[in-house]
């Protein structure tokens, strides 16, 4: 029986064929995409990495209805009591705030279940193809409540920091 201990090095000599043709090729696209980047304009990689559909093509007739009645309750503040509107800004903030830290905090305890995790697609914001008979971004069969507990879990943490902010101060 052979010593696990004792490890075996293959020269380059003793390399497969396969081996060294694969190398080859690795190296060519490496290569090839060096040469590639370094030839095209530093404007054209910021214009492609950074287009974005305009905003008002990005929003939703529901989040548009949203922001106009926001906008509109702001006004009615400034009109009712213009002294309240830093007072609602700074509540504003503080609960944006305490949104973010509760998304943190859900990250930090729980870095294992993250709802993300139960996904199909390993990279799934690559993924741009949803088909009209499932889902944007599928879950793994078998994870569906697994998904869902993970999805509320976070929603209660984010909901507990916010309310615990917007109560306390």
């Amino acid at each position: 029986m052979p010593d696990p201990k004792e490890t075996v090095t293959a020269t380059p000599a003793q390399q497969p064929e396969d081996l060294s043709s694969i190398k080859a090729m690795l190296l060519e696209i490496i290569e090839d995409k060096i040469k590639v980047g370094a030839d095209a304009a530093p404007d054209e990689l910021t214009a492609t990495a950074t287009a974005k559909a305009p905003l008002l093509s990005r929003l939703s007739p529901r989040m548009l209805a949203c922001l106009v009645l926001a906008c509109l309750l702001v006004a009615g503040v400034a009109v009712l009591s213009p002294a309240q509107l830093p007072v609602a800004a700074y509540k504003l903030s503080l609960v944006a705030i305490a949104g973010y830290l509760g998304y943190w905090i859900d990250r930090w305890c729980f870095p294992y279940a993250r709802p993300d995790s139960f996904l199909v697609a390993a990279d799934w914001r690559a993924e741009n193809k949803p088909a009209a008979e499932r889902a944007n971004n599928p879950v793994v069969a078998g994870c569906e409540q697994i998904y869902a507990a993970a999805m509320l879990r976070r929603a209660l943490v984010m909901l507990g920091c916010m309310l615990a902010m917007g109560l306390g101060l």
